[in-house]
């Protein structure tokens, strides 16, 4: 095996572990860091497929998953296993010179909409109830904005907000951690 693939699997094989390690830790705070934890983990994996390539970062994904699955919780373990293709569909996006954009959101909806609506009774969410719970704090501070139709689209408004938001927040981060990194190695 060659230095460059033995540097692969190892750096690959350190991810996985990193990210088990994350895991157990997200456990210990009482899951208050879930989210967090989740775009550092996609900033990672993004510069891990801009470093290698993405049949590896695909290969750290699910080996990720399973040990998050041993180590972590449901709701943890599935939003990370369907957040992380969003750094690797990013890095090859920009490696193939396509405009992502909406290749990112749509992916970003569907995972939301897997997740947050399909998914919600397995992880005890109740996306339904906490959209409403919402409206009414909105309402509570701007009146004027009280209709039936917010009332009952509250929950679409939300999972589109985050959809495009979240693809938002991983692109930014990325962009600048893979700035950063290039720069300090130009530096040496």
């Amino acid at each position: 095996m060659n230095r460059e693939k033995t540097k692969q699997i190892v750096t690959g094989a350190f991810m996985a572990a990193l990210f088990g390690v994350l895991s157990v830790v997200n456990v210990y705070t009482g899951t208050m860091f879930d989210i967090i934890f989740i775009y550092l983990m996609t900033v990672a994996l993004a510069y891990y497929t801009f470093k290698f390539n993405e049949k590896m970062a695909v290969l750290v994904l699910f080996t990720s998953t399973f040990i998050l699955f041993l180590t972590g919780e449901l709701f943890f373990t599935l939003y990370s296993f369907f957040t992380l293709p969003l750094g690797i569909l990013y890095i090859y996006c920009i490696k193939k010179k396509i405009d992502g954009k909406w290749i990112l959101r749509v992916y970003s909806m569907l995972k939301n909409y897997i997740v947050l609506f399909l998914l919600n009774s397995l992880l005890g969410l109740n996306t339904f109830t906490d959209a409403k719970d919402i409206y009414y704090s909105i309402v509570g501070l701007f009146p004027f904005l009280e209709s039936d139709f917010l009332k009952n689209g509250m929950f679409i408004i939300l999972w589109i907000v985050l959809s495009f938001s979240e693809v938002y927040i991983i692109k930014v981060y990325t962009n600048l951690f893979i700035l950063r990194m290039n720069k300090n190695k130009m530096m040496k």
